[in-house]
């Protein structure tokens, strides 16, 4: 078998062959999914294994279940994993941990192109779990180039929409971004344009994403999984901020984080979990930071400790907004996100745009939230961000004036 040179799974395969021996998933659905109990970290691990199991030709002969049924019911267990109350239960950051923890070790690492390593000190990403039960614009990502174009290294995840139409591969595509460049450009272009763009789809780096978009185009934990396991080798993703799913608190994201990096699988220093709400009453939201009523739920990792706070618009300096929504359809989204951008679009959506950044700039030169707006602002006005895209468009063979 392949990988980085030096990284060593946490459990080897001989190991996994000895764990799987009575692994069941009808076990599993009734003694913890069915139940709303969370799996313990070495379950879950042994089930994000098998969960791989029947897109990796390394993983052959570690179960005894045929590889076409180990599909079906791996996708079965995990959309049953993947509710609220389950989340909300005292072991839930040791079964995502567990579940990500074999996705670094035996999908991303043993991959064609394994994880993405650079010079830089660090790198970031700033990716939602999706499953808003709002529609804002493609915010992270217009976040993430703002942040770039002022030289903060962003080394973006994403994939086409699932739980709504227009994900960030999506409007990246809009822009004439090729999804799909050889590991080393993307390696370059972060140097170059401080900006990285990898698709969860792209097979060269890991499969897991394949169930949710390709088998079964359905929502499960693959929302959590995704984000977490970014492709950019984990000792440089030393800071970040994570959108979080409605169905889970910021604060169990954070807790799965320490125990990966406890277990030596991430090296996470900084990071915020956030989960925003439009009204005061806090029903539904999205995986971004608020400026309307309901605010911003966070959940800060910081050397090890975790604190929880909510943040308002008043902590970026600016009026609580209204709430708007962009656009319908894939096509309406992608170019009212691209003005956005441009600068052509100011009000509630351009606001919106600059606090998420501004809790990039936090993050990267440890400055005030206001501050951060301001400075973002300030890129954004500049056309700096507009500009870097293009450069990396042209850089990684996409298409101009798309």
């Amino acid at each position: 078998m392949g990988g980085v040179f030096g990284y060593k799974p946490l459990y080897s395969p001989d190991e996994i062959r000895d764990l799987a021996r009575g692994f069941s998933v009808n076990h599993i659905l009734k003694n913890n999914a069915h139940q709303n109990k969370p799996l313990d970290f070495r379950t879950a691990y042994i089930l994000g294994v098998f969960t791989l199991y029947p897109h990796k030709e390394y993983l052959k002969g570690l179960f005894e279940v045929e590889r076409e049924l180990a599909e079906r019911q791996s996708i079965a267990t995990l959309c049953a994993l993947h509710n609220r109350e389950t989340y909300l239960g005292i072991r839930s950051p040791d079964q995502i941990a567990g579940i990500c923890a074999a996705i670094f070790d035996y999908d991303i690492s043993m991959s064609q192109f394994s994880f993405l390593e650079t010079d830089l000190d660090y790198s970031m990403d700033n990716c939602g779990m999706g499953g808003d039960l709002y529609r804002t614009p493609n915010v992270s990502t217009i976040s993430a180039l703002i942040a770039a174009a002022d030289g903060i290294p962003l080394c973006k995840h994403g994939s086409p929409g699932n739980t709504d139409s227009t994900g960030s591969s999506d409007f990246l595509e809009f822009c004439g971004v090729n999804l799909f460049p050889d590991k080393e450009i993307v390696e370059e272009a972060l140097t170059k344009f401080s900006f990285g763009y990898t698709d969860a789809l792209d097979t060269r780096y890991k499969s897991i994403h394949v169930q949710t978009h390709k088998s079964a185009h359905l929502a499960h934990m693959n929302d959590i999984m995704g984000p977490i396991t970014n492709p950019l080798h984990p000792k440089l993703m030393k800071r970040r901020v994570l959108g979080v799913n409605h169905l889970i608190e910021p604060r169990v994201v954070a807790e799965a984080y320490q125990i990966l990096n406890e277990k030596g699988i991430t090296y996470l220093e900084h990071g915020l979990f956030v989960r925003g709400f439009v009204d005061e009453n806090r029903n539904g939201g999205i995986d971004e930071v608020s400026i309307f009523e309901g605010g911003t739920k966070v959940a800060e990792l910081r050397r090890g400790r975790i604190e929880v706070y909510d943040l308002y618009a008043k902590d970026f300096g600016i009026g609580t907004q209204p709430y708007f929504e962009p656009p319908k359809g894939k096509l309406g989204k992608a170019k009212f996100s691209k003005e956005i951008l441009e600068g052509k679009v100011e009000g509630a959506a351009m606001d919106l745009i600059l606090a998420n950044t501004a809790v990039l700039e936090y993050l990267a030169r440890d400055i005030s939230l206001e501050g951060g707006f301001e400075r973002a602002k300030g890129v954004l006005k500049s056309a700096a961000a507009i500009r870097n895209l293009e450069g990396y468009i042209q850089f990684t063979g996409g298409i101009q004036d798309a």
